[in-house]
């Protein structure tokens, strides 16, 4: 059975419901997912599917303001998008959004919330972020990210940056969905001039 991920947003004025529908579909159609692509359903949702989630989910839920979930296809970088999405949208709004995965292997990991931004211990996401790589394996290769909490050696400050390796390169992007674009676009040109 494939994991589950929620998410989850409260304190959403109405308003704001159409720009941040128009943000779920950027962020859906700014990278390839192994997984099917984020969306959102709310009470300004207009298919049928996402109406009728939206109500029962208000019924068991009468804070969330929009609501959607993944299925996970074995590609974490997709999950730590859309946490750091989520984080993102919380900052932004200045509202609550949450996180559930309730198969996550780690218990810690399984519920995840974001208050204006932060965490619910005032930490920043990429303070508790791991302090090693993220892999992703396309094509048969593996490309590390690394957090910009990352420290190549003890001595050396952490990257206010994502940092990535491939194929011997490393390399840095202002956001994970950067890093990862670039990457796969080095390694496409690296596997045209191996064929």
């Amino acid at each position: 059975m494939q994991r589950v991920v929620h998410y989850r947003l409260e304190g959403l004025p109405e308003q704001y419901l159409e720009r941040v529908h128009a943000q779920f579909a950027a962020l859906a159609s700014a990278r390839t997912w192994r997984c099917n692509p984020p969306w959102i359903a709310s009470s300004y949702s207009r298919g049928l599917f996402e109406m009728e989630y939206f109500r029962h989910l208000r019924e068991e839920e009468p804070n969330v303001a929009a609501a959607g979930f993944m299925k996970m296809a074995g590609d974490e970088t997709d999950a730590l998008i859309i946490a750091i999405f989520m984080r993102d949208l919380s900052a932004e709004y200045g509202i609550t959004t949450s996180m559930r995965d309730e198969d996550h292997p780690l218990a810690k990991l399984r519920r995840l919330a974001f208050r204006t931004g932060r965490l619910p211990s005032g930490q920043a996401l990429e303070d508790v972020l791991a302090k090693r790589p993220v892999i992703k394996k396309v094509e048969g290769e593996r490309i590390f990210f690394y957090p910009p909490t990352f420290r190549l050696h003890s001595q050396g400050p952490p990257s206010p940056e994502w940092a990535y390796a491939l194929c011997g390169i490393r390399a840095y992007a202002p956001t994970l969905l950067e890093a990862e674009q670039e990457a796969l676009k080095i390694l496409k040109g690296f596997g045209h001039l191996g064929g």
